[in-house]
């Protein structure tokens, strides 16, 4: 084999290996884009959870600010109804411990008739005194009817504001519930997030490995693309030398024929053709002295 045919071979064999990387170039390409493509879907899905988290911490951050809002309004009204039941308590226990055998309006009505009988009769000194124990008895009955009617009115208040205070204290006991179990959903929620972020994170990393690794391959490919055409370049250049240096064997190999032929031509006298002529007169050492034309 000669070598242009070599270098020919080894050119065909560079091109095939151009074609071949030039495929698998394209596919790493095709793979490079769905690895950004894939990696920056899962970023946007992580950004999302970014900020759902965001929102849910705010959320709990108030949250949590009512509920310590309400745990302490909840203290104040259970201690408030608290007071209002032992002051209701005290006030049944000081009813419970008067004397009340008799109706105001009998009492009354008794003093009425001591009096009377006081100042129309003449009563010994005994007499005079049963009337007074019995007088001062029946006004300390008196006072203890009205402690009772005091303290009846002070329970007549006590109910209705206590009635509010149990109303409220209701109230409160089920916001503090609701804000209790919306925390405990914030907290599932989060954690359910935070456990999908990680998810997307490693899947995220896997992409983006996959497209470094990928890229790296590629840059391989391509400088061993750019060294296999380079190899061409110089195998071209080797050729294209070759074929000059052939080409200049081959012309001066006929312009010897020729001026071979033209000096023969020339020894036997005959005449020379123009292109001949040209072909002795560039050859400067025939026309020098001792050679062979001025011989002839």
């Amino acid at each position: 084999m000669s070598i242009e045919e070599e270098i020919s071979r080894e050119i065909g064999e560079l091109k095939d290996r151009i074609s071949e990387l030039d495929r698998k170039i394209e596919e790493i390409n095709t793979k490079i884009s769905k690895n950004i493509s894939e990696r920056d879907k899962t970023h946007d899905k992580m950004r999302e959870i970014r900020e759902k988290v965001k929102r849910l911490k705010e959320e709990k951050a108030s949250l949590m600010e009512e509920s310590r809002a309400l745990r302490r309004e909840v203290r104040e009204l259970r201690q408030k109804l608290l007071n209002y039941v032992i002051e209701k308590r005290q006030l049944k226990g000081e009813l419970k411990n008067l004397r009340l055998s008799m109706d105001v309006n009998r009492i009354k009505k008794r003093l009425d008739e001591i009096d009377l009988y006081l100042t129309s009769h003449r009563v010994s000194r005994e007499e005079e005194r049963k009337l007074f124990e019995e007088a001062s008895k029946l006004e300390a009955m008196l006072i203890d009817y009205e402690k009772a009617l005091k303290i009846h009115l002070s329970l007549n208040e006590l109910s209705p504001q206590m009635e509010e205070v149990r109303r409220d204290l209701e109230e409160k006991r089920k916001r503090l519930e609701s804000v209790t179990a919306r925390l405990g959903q914030i907290s599932m929620e989060m954690e359910a997030l935070n456990n999908l972020y990680d998810n997307l994170k490693s899947e995220a990393d896997r992409y983006h490995s996959s497209y470094i690794e990928a890229r790296e391959e590629r840059d391989r490919l391509e400088a061993e693309r750019i060294l296999a055409a380079s190899r061409i370049y110089e195998l071209y250049r080797l050729l294209r030398g070759k074929r000059e240096e052939l080409l200049k064997k081959r012309i001066s190999e006929v312009k010897a024929k020729r001026k071979k032929e033209a000096i023969e031509k020339l020894e036997r006298g005959e005449k020379l053709e123009f292109e001949e002529m040209k072909i002795l007169l560039e050859d400067e050492t025939l026309w020098q002295p001792n050679g062979g034309a001025r011989q002839s």
